[in-house]
């Protein structure tokens, strides 16, 4: 069935809820890599005096597109950028209501499929306090050429000299196995015959993880490990990343509370996130 995007935008998707506790908030931490052999990282992972880290509002009331009725070939769909928005300081614990609508749905064509913006907002159910809203573009490499709009012209940046800041994550061989108890099940990150079915040669890290991974950079290098600082953050999925790899997040402070950002694969030295921007409280 052809995509009907008239129809997608108007769909009215019920509001999901969710408690966490502290135990979900360190596995999400241990999940992306924090330490509690950095002492830095430590209220990270350990009740005492425990942060959440921002990237753990992108797993919270997680929905995959599976369960919607949207029509579309979830076996093919891929994570094709992120943006995050900080409201407010997101807490160790809490229940959290998120209301998730389709904003935009754009045509590629038939060889490259169709482009699906998510937006969710996510309040505090006790306070109503919105915590974080976020925008998902999804690539539904299975669905183009419906006749659709095509999406307008996106801006990228172009990094000169050298950066002012290089993380390096080492990652698992299951680090995947580990991020997807959070909430996306997707075979794709653990089934090796799902992988090659669909185009890759084994599973994939989520794409939410290797975002994660770069939250977790520019904390650690930029913001004194201080979640609070960061106001928000987004970025382009321009490769995959497989678990085992080392992602290497390359920083420019470019001023006035902004910073620029990519992440490559250091073993193939292929970008797998492109033209991050991020934005923080100085």
């Amino acid at each position: 069935m052809a995509m009907d995007p008239d129809r997608l935008k108007a769909l009215v998707l019920p509001q999901t809820e969710q408690h966490y506790d502290a135990r979900d908030t360190m596995f999400h931490a241990l999940s992306v890599g924090f330490s509690p052999d950095d002492a830095r990282e430590l209220d990270f992972v350990y009740e005492r005096a425990l942060k959440a880290a921002p990237s753990l509002a992108l797993t919270l009331c997680f929905r995959s597109l599976s369960t919607m009725d949207i029509g579309v070939d979830y076996r093919k769909v891929v994570h094709a950028a992120q943006a995050l928005h900080l409201h407010a300081a997101l807490p160790a614990s809490a229940t959290v209501l998120c209301k998730t609508r389709i904003a935009e749905v754009w045509d590629l064509g038939a060889a490259k499929g169709a482009l699906l913006e998510l937006d969710r907002e996510l309040h505090d159910k006790a306070s109503g306090v919105l915590l974080a809203t976020t925008r998902m573009s999804a690539l539904c490499r299975g669905d183009g050429g419906f006749g659709g709009d095509a999406p307008p012209a996106r801006a990228a940046w172009e990094v000169t000299g050298k950066a002012d800041h290089v993380f390096i994550w080492q990652t698992m061989s299951g680090q995947a196995a580990f991020y997807r108890l959070q909430g996306d099940m997707n075979p794709l990150h653990i089934d090796p015959e799902r992988a090659r079915a669909v185009g890759f040669e084994r599973p994939i890290l989520h794409g939410l993880a290797t975002f994660a991974g770069c939250v977790r950079a520019i904390l650690a290098t930029a913001l004194g490990h201080e979640p609070a600082r960061l106001r928000s953050v987004q970025g382009r999925f321009s490769a995959p990343f497989f678990p085992g790899e080392a992602l290497q997040v390359e920083i420019w402070d470019t001023g006035a509370g902004t910073l620029a950002f990519q992440a490559r694969s250091r073993e193939r030295d292929l970008l797998v996130i492109r033209d991050g921007v991020a934005h923080a409280h100085r």
